[in-house]
């Protein structure tokens, strides 16, 4: 099972200058350069600042397409959006929490794994043992390994 660490998150602005010119995934423009307006990430990524929640990814149940959220990946996670189906949630299961996407099937609901080498779980099955905790709304992801972990400043919720 892919499991969720809840990160508390130090709530300063992160100011990045916007590139205002696209980036084409094909070949270079030979655009000038010229640096946009300053983008604040938490306006971004956290809208609800009092309920949204930064936790980090474990494990590969959700590395899959479309969601591709990999191993070690820090999510955003909105506890004030209704889940709906369709949508990548952070689910308490046993007292654990787990991230799948939200699947109606019929009328049982269902959390769905992107990666099909892991399996799927009917809702209903599970009862009191249940709650949807949250709402995913961003992953970030590393593409050069150990920096990511090495320079994000959380600390764990006690």
């Amino acid at each position: 099972m892919t499991t969720v660490e809840i990160l508390q998150i130090i709530r300063e602005p992160i100011w990045i200058i916007e590139c205002e010119t696209p980036i084409p995934a094909g070949f270079p423009s030979p655009a000038d350069e010229y640096l946009g307006t300053k983008v604040d990430l938490n306006a971004i990524l956290l809208p609800h600042p009092t309920c949204t929640y930064i936790a980090r990814v474990k494990g590969t149940s959700m590395d899959g397409a479309p969601a591709h959220i990999v191993d070690g990946a820090l999510i955003t996670v909105d506890c004030s959006i209704k889940p709906e189906p369709g949508h990548i949630v952070v689910a308490a299961i046993d007292g654990e929490f787990t991230i799948k996407r939200l699947e109606k099937r019929g009328s049982a609901y269902w959390l769905i794994p992107d990666n099909p080498n892991h399996h799927a779980t009917d809702i209903s099955m599970l009862g009191t043992r249940f709650e949807v905790w949250g709402v995913v709304t961003h992953a970030v992801t590393e593409f050069i390994n150990g920096k990511l972990k090495e320079h994000v400043r959380t600390r764990r919720l006690q």
